[in-house]
């Protein structure tokens, strides 16, 4: 090999190495690109399933009818308060009352 050879095949060597190393810096981008755009494709979908999740007893579920009954109970707002099956009833003898202590005057 000669000289002009040995130079020559270095310069090949090196050209060889600039457009792997291209490449290699333009397959990284591309694939992080890529995975930025399935990041985020994935990230919305699980938000929208999600969203439709927590949201589906409200647009899906029971009526506003059923919720109220729910919440006040039979009768509705206005006999709420009364009495109902399992309510203490109260005691059926006034027993003895506790005494209050004196209060202490400041002197």
């Amino acid at each position: 090999m000669t000289p002009a050879e040995a130079i020559e095949a270095a310069e090949l060597t090196e050209a060889e190495i600039r457009y792997r190393n291209q490449l290699a810096r333009e397959m990284y981008e591309h694939g992080r690109a890529a995975g930025w755009r399935e990041g985020y494709a994935a990230a919305e979908a699980d938000d929208a399933a999600e969203w439709a999740r927590v949201t589906r007893p409200a647009v899906h579920g029971i009526s506003h009818a059923e919720l109220e009954g729910r919440r006040w109970g039979p009768g509705g707002r206005t006999h709420f308060g009364d009495l109902r099956p399992g309510d203490f009833p109260g005691r059926t003898q006034p027993g003895p009352r506790p005494e209050a202590e004196p209060e202490l005057e400041a002197g």
